[in-house]
């Protein structure tokens, strides 16, 4: 016979039991506050191994795939895809912005298939084939304009900014393996990214070429542009974009080896071909190049000028057939100190054989800013003569430039801020289809004070201001862009009014 003993419980114990249920209840709110990636991840690695879908870490899978760009898995992809698109398509809707990474873990399925058609979209553009990405770019376009890739270390990229990458790379490439640049223009801006993947396009392609020693295409594209003075929908001489280009890339680390590499691969094209111009215009800009980059490792003024020097040895045997002549002129003359009286008849005569070239202005602009007080007086005054000449739009550009230069405080004190005004609508109304420059020269109006101006060439720019240009600024492009501002009525400026 089983006799049961029961113990008496003691108050002690009968309070712990008590508390059980509140103890339980705190640790289930602190698992609910764990970072989304970090329940997903446990949430993963708790299933067998054979549960575990093929790519359940589909950031991971699309950042391998996009930097293999090989179509064998293109097939992956689209069982990837169709994983995903369900439940990524119904986020779409609720997501009308960029988050940041650590809000992005919440819409995880938007953004893996946003990363998913990048890598797809990439992969048959890099081999030529527009018809069999045109899926993936219009679904990135409707469905998935604010995916981003998402990196473990908390980096992101927005997808629809490599996209736009991509697509100018593709048409630049195809023009040049069928020697057609010269044929080619930029279309109208699409977002607020399309302006600067233009020209990053354009200078990736330039320097690619020159490394990988493809002489032929190089030549073809150098002098095509020329010819055609292709711009990008911005305003920017593609012939000024692929001769700045001459030095290693942004993102390439910016070593005396990797100067080295694009000299030594600019002494090849030469060698190749002896007769080219730009062939010979490409050494002296790089040397324009490099003495500026040793001006920003502070190096000696000595360094500094043997350089610009070298670099203007080469050119009296450089025939004056391009812009770009005289601009790498400009350039290395006054990095070596040479006095104005030397440097105004290259500016006239640049000028007056490419009076639309617009780097002159630039060029000149930047060269009097730093020239000290007489330097910035004379720098205003060109503005207010190219305005009154109609050449108000070559004024906003160089405006533009002296303003993300950080120079504008310096010449703002000097300037008609009316004759400003009529710079930037002249610019707009030139090129009309730029949202990069709409963007830039509204943030230039907001800076001298002109909100009305900004509001009114800013229009239906509502998300496609430039991220960059108003970064800490964001809540003014908001406001100047948003439909539902009351915009100021807008006052003609007369020229009767001065600073």
């Amino acid at each position: 016979m089983n006799t049961q003993i029961v113990l008496p419980l003691s108050p002690k114990f009968l309070s712990l039991i008590c508390f059980l249920p509140i103890l339980l209840a705190a640790v289930a709110s602190q698992a609910q506050q764990l970072p989304p990636q970090v329940i997903e991840q446990a949430r993963r690695e708790s299933l067998p191994a054979e549960k575990r879908a093929k790519h359940d870490n589909y950031q991971a899978a699309a950042k391998y795939w996009y930097a293999s760009r090989n179509p064998k898995h293109l097939e992956d992809m689209d069982e990837a895809l169709a994983d995903l698109l369900p439940s990524a398509t119904q986020l779409s809707s609720a997501i009308d912005n960029f988050h940041s990474w650590e809000e992005a873990q919440k819409y995880k399925p938007y953004h893996d298939a946003g990363a998913v058609l990048l890598a797809k979209a990439y992969t048959c553009l890099y081999y030529g084939d527009v018809k069999k990405a045109a899926p993936a770019v219009e679904l990135i376009e409707t469905k998935f304009p604010y995916a981003m890739l998402l990196q473990e270390d908390r980096g992101l990229q927005w997808v629809r900014e490599n996209l736009r990458y991509h697509e100018h790379c593709c048409m630049l490439y195809a023009a040049m393996s069928l020697k057609v640049v010269g044929k080619i223009h930029f279309p109208h801006e699409r977002d607020e990214f399309d302006g600067r993947q233009q020209r990053k396009a354009l200078e990736h392609m330039a320097v690619l070429r020159l490394r990988e020693g493809n002489v032929d295409r190089l030549e073809h594209f150098f002098t095509a542009i020329n010819h055609s003075e292709l711009q990008t929908s911005g305003g920017d001489w593609a012939l000024d974009i692929i001769m700045n280009a001459m030095r290693p890339l942004d993102q390439d680390f910016q070593t005396e080896k990797a100067w080295r590499e694009i000299h030594d691969a600019i002494l090849i094209w030469q060698k190749q071909k002896p007769t080219s111009i730009f062939a010979r215009l490409a050494e002296a800009r790089f040397l324009y190049n490099y003495s500026m980059y040793e001006a920003r490792h502070s190096a000696t003024f000595a360094l500094i000028r043997d350089a610009s020097e070298r670099g203007l040895g080469l050119m009296p045997d450089i025939p004056k057939t391009s812009p770009a002549w005289y601009d790498t002129m400009l350039r290395l003359q006054a990095v070596a100190g040479r006095p104005a009286h030397e440097i105004a008849p290259v500016f006239k005569q640049g000028l007056d054989k490419y009076p639309d070239y617009t780097p002159y202005a630039v060029a000149l602009g930047r060269c009097f800013v730093n020239g000290g007080e007489t330097g910035r007086q004379v720098c205003a005054e060109i503005i207010e003569q190219l305005q009154s000449t109609s050449k108000g739009a070559l004024a906003a550009q160089m405006l533009r430039r002296i303003y993300f230069d950080g120079d504008l405080p310096a010449i703002q004190p000097r300037l008609n801020l009316d004759t400003v005004e009529r710079c930037i609508r002249d610019a707009v109304a030139r090129w009309p289809d730029s949202y990069e420059l709409r963007s830039d020269l509204g943030i230039l109006a907001v800076t001298i004070g002109r909100r009305a101006l900004a509001a009114d060439i800013m229009q239906g720019m509502s998300k496609k201001w430039c991220r960059y240009a108003w970064k800490g600024r964001e809540d003014i492009a908001i406001l100047l862009t948003s439909p539902d501002t009351a915009h100021p009525p807008r006052v003609d400026p007369t020229r009767k009014t001065t600073l």
